[in-house]
């Protein structure tokens, strides 16, 4: 069902620069991409690359975003092509065991990442009425908080899933919420200013390399780096996103402008946002030139750093300090609240397709609610560790779900004569062949490192428990 205002017709005939001019009032899945992927295993990722490593690990997001842009402009060429709903295509063409391990995952999945969106967002919110002279960490604020972002998640959902206009106000207001996050986080960063010799250095990988070089990195980052990987592009997201272009009516007339679309409203925000967060991180509590990193486990150490920085800048301490609280509280409020609407309405898609239901009426909206348990998420203090973990152990299933997708792009049975050809082909597979591997190298290093790091715990525990006995006799 086409939206009436989507008159792509209108655009196609005219030259590159109007056709994007154009496109950018009818951008929307891409958005919704943004908003799903700048969770809390993005920023929680961020948080820990700048504290252990400064600003070293500046290429990994772009690396993984733009890996991530490339499986889903496949995706949007198979779904503007074919109209088939992606599980369905797996179903049929592929093997039903493979769709159910998708649809299964991506529940699960999101059940896991739900928890730490809530934490993100509960704990912006508490910023932001410090911020305001309002305190809000107590128990009592903590589940009022609970409440009250359950309530609205449930009817932003609830108005999406309501037909086109809930559609299209949504999308609106994505977009702004996209964008007030960027320009919070460069708010922050562009007020502790940026090295610019180190940046470069960072975002080309030319200093990670070199210490890679010089004898291994910092083995407590390997969890973070998997899990900045993996939270680029969750196998909720490669749900998600094709049932959203189907929802629109996006036909084979819309294939430009769904690349137009995940490159303006998912690579360039995440990309901006994400490199402003490292900075910030890098430039306050990460670690001097030849010394060592450390672990934090809340991004808001970074506000009595910082706030002597934005105090010059305004002339005040007392504003320098309302100002950090103020953008660090939006940003978090932002980036978990939005990520919490998308990850229902991933599970409204997927159970839909588990269950046979129709994507209409009460069933998706149901279906949405299967994660609320994360409201409780609220309690938690900042769990950054459960963000990145869970992301890396969500890693290993995203290459197979890729494999998929390759494989349906080369099939001609399927994608009949949009089935790539030539040098149109090659660089699909190769990019998705790069894809699979980056993802399947994150998947290994990732696993091998959370067993590591429950090996040590596991230890750790009967040590210190003979330790204290010690103490005690």
């Amino acid at each position: 069902m086409t939206e009436p205002h989507d008159d792509i017709s209108r655009l196609l005939g005219r030259g590159l620069l109007r056709r994007l001019a154009g496109y950018l009032q009818l951008c929307g899945p891409g958005y919704m991409q943004s908003a799903m992927t700048l969770g809390a295993s993005s920023i929680a990722s961020c948080v820990l690359y700048g504290a252990l490593m400064g600003y070293k690990l500046l290429w990994v997001n772009p690396l993984a975003i733009i890996s991530g842009c490339f499986v889903l402009a496949a995706i949007a060429k198979q779904v503007c092509h074919t109209g088939e709903p992606p599980y369905e295509s797996f179903r049929r063409r592929l093997h039903p065991a493979l769709a159910y391990l998708w649809g299964g995952s991506a529940i699960v999945g999101t059940l896991i990442w739900h928890f730490p969106q809530y934490g993100l967002t509960a704990n912006g919110v508490i910023t932001v009425g410090q911020a305001c002279g309002l305190e809000l960490s107590s128990t009592g604020g903590r589940v009022g908080i609970g409440a009250g972002l359950l309530a609205a998640a449930c009817l932003v959902v609830w108005l999406y899933q309501s037909g086109n206009a809930g559609v299209r106000r949504f999308e609106q207001v994505t977009k702004l919420m996209v964008w007030a996050i960027v320009f919070a986080f460069a708010v922050v960063a562009l007020g502790s200013g940026i090295r610019w010799g180190e940046f470069v250095r960072g975002v080309t990988g030319v200093s990670f390399l070199r210490d890679l070089a010089d004898g291994g990195i910092d083995p407590r980052a390997v969890v973070p780096i998997v899990g900045g990987l993996a939270a680029a592009l969750g196998l909720n997201m490669v749900f998600l996103y094709p049932y959203s272009l189907l929802k629109k009516g996006w036909a084979r007339e819309h294939q430009e402008l769904a690349y137009f679309d995940l490159f303006s409203g998912m690579v360039l925000p995440f990309i901006f946002a994400t490199t402003f967060m490292v900075i910030a991180v890098a430039n306050t509590i990460g670690p001097a030139a030849g010394e060592q990193g450390r672990e934090v486990k809340d991004i808001l150490e970074v506000i009595p750093v910082l706030a002597p920085t934005l105090g010059r800048v305004f002339g005040d301490a007392t504003v320098g300090l309302w100002v950090t609280k103020l953008m660090m509280g939006l940003g978090m409020s932002a980036i978990g609240f939005t990520t919490i609407v998308m990850q229902m309405l991933a599970c409204g898609f997927v159970g839909c397709e588990l269950f046979g239901r129709p994507h209409k009426g009460l069933a998706p909206f149901l279906f949405a609610l299967l994660p609320v348990a994360g409201v409780c998420g609220v309690m938690i203090r900042l769990p950054w560790q459960a963000a990145v973990i869970g992301s890396s152990f969500n890693a290993p299933l995203m290459p197979v779900a890729t494999f998929g997708f390759l494989v349906l792009l080369n099939s001609r049975s399927f994608m009949g004569e949009r089935t790539p050809r030539g040098l149109r082909r090659l660089g699909w597979n190769t990019v998705l062949l790069f894809s699979i591997l980056l993802m399947s190298a994150a998947a290994y290093f990732g696993i091998r490192a959370n067993v590591r790091m429950i090996r040590e715990r596991a230890n750790a525990r009967p040590a210190s428990g003979a330790a204290a006995a010690a103490a005690v006799r």
